[in-house]
């Protein structure tokens, strides 16, 4: 029988009126029971706008974890590099969403929940269960942060990197009882000041590495599944656009284009800064290009010319399993 959750998807007021044109997306292809649009009240306004059907709904971040309880503890770990300076309340938004990510595991009346960036847009149907086992998916992309794994070590010792690839896939289908054991170790860390996990979590974290958003709850939940629940997971490597931003504006972005993409990836980001260059104009959205390139080929074109930045990154030779 397959397994029923919903996705939460965290988001500010600035990427709702962003993305909004993209969101239908999110209703026609993941799949889920329902997708809950979490944030301010300035987003539940927007949800309910939306238009976008029964399946979409809206949770307050202040009913799941207040922000400035948060907010208060990030500002007392940095009270001597603020020196009477206010606290910019987006350092605390970084830790803060993906507490709300963890706290909703008590919340979840379901096995399993998924989180999914708000950012980011499903170019493709696809899956969380694999067809004949019923095993969840936990999916991989490749990027390494080491300040994610000090803080990692610190909250969770012994805890280390297991694997080659990373965690950070833009989503995660969490196993609420693991997410619940996870929190109740970091929670029983007597090494460590405060009682709740958020609290400890943040007081693990040096003064000066807290504005370098030194934790991430996708390296750490998958890392404690590495290693205390290996079988709980099946492996997938996650292939998706995470610059997508750079080459399509979401706002012109055609249902011809994510077709074409979807042939190679299952999803698209728009990150927040990013936007269409001037030389980046006319590439990927060009029909005459996407008649002979494939999106995974045109990339892998255009990384030849990237210094510097994030770049995507495949296990097989362009032409041979394209489709994830």
């Amino acid at each position: 029988m397959p397994q029923i959750f919903d996705t939460l998807i965290m988001v500010t007021p600035k990427d709702c009126l962003r993305l909004k044109n993209n969101y239908h997306r999110l209703a026609e292809n993941l799949p889920v029971r329902r997708i809950l649009f979490m944030g301010n009240e300035q987003v539940g306004e927007l949800v309910k706008e939306s238009g976008l059907g029964e399946r979409v709904d809206f949770l307050n971040e202040n009913d799941i974890l207040s922000f400035s309880a948060v907010h208060e503890v990030v500002g007392d770990v940095l009270k001597e590099l603020l020196a009477g300076q206010e606290l910019p309340r987006g350092i605390t938004g970084w830790y803060y969403q993906q507490f709300l990510k963890m706290q909703y595991a008590y919340r979840c009346k379901d096995s399993y929940y998924m989180v999914w960036d708000g950012d980011t847009i499903p170019c493709r149907k696809f899956t969380m269960f694999h067809e004949e086992s019923g095993t969840p998916f936990l999916d991989l992309k490749k990027e390494y942060h080491e300040e994610y794994f000090t803080t990692l070590s610190r909250i969770l010792p012994g805890m280390q990197k297991c694997i080659e690839r990373s965690f950070i896939s833009e989503h995660m289908l969490i196993n609420c009882d693991i997410m619940k054991h996870l929190i109740a170790d970091i929670e029983e860390n007597s090494g460590l000041p405060g009682r709740s996990f958020w609290e400890k979590i943040i007081r693990s974290i040096d003064a000066d590495q807290i504005q370098r958003s030194s934790f991430s709850e996708f390296e750490t939940y998958g890392t404690y599944v590495c290693m205390k629940y290996p079988d709980a997971y099946r492996i997938r490597n996650w292939y998706s656009f995470r610059q997508g931003g750079e080459f399509f504006d979401p706002d012109t972005i055609t249902d011809e284009d994510y077709s074409w993409l979807g042939r190679d990836f299952y999803a698209i980001s728009f990150e927040k800064g990013h936007y269409v260059r001037e030389d980046h104009q006319n590439l990927f959205n060009n029909r005459k290009y996407q008649e002979k390139l494939s999106a995974r080929r045109m990339l892998e074109i255009a990384q030849e010319e990237f210094k510097e930045g994030y770049l995507e990154v495949w296990d097989e030779p362009s032409g041979e399993g394209e489709s994830g």
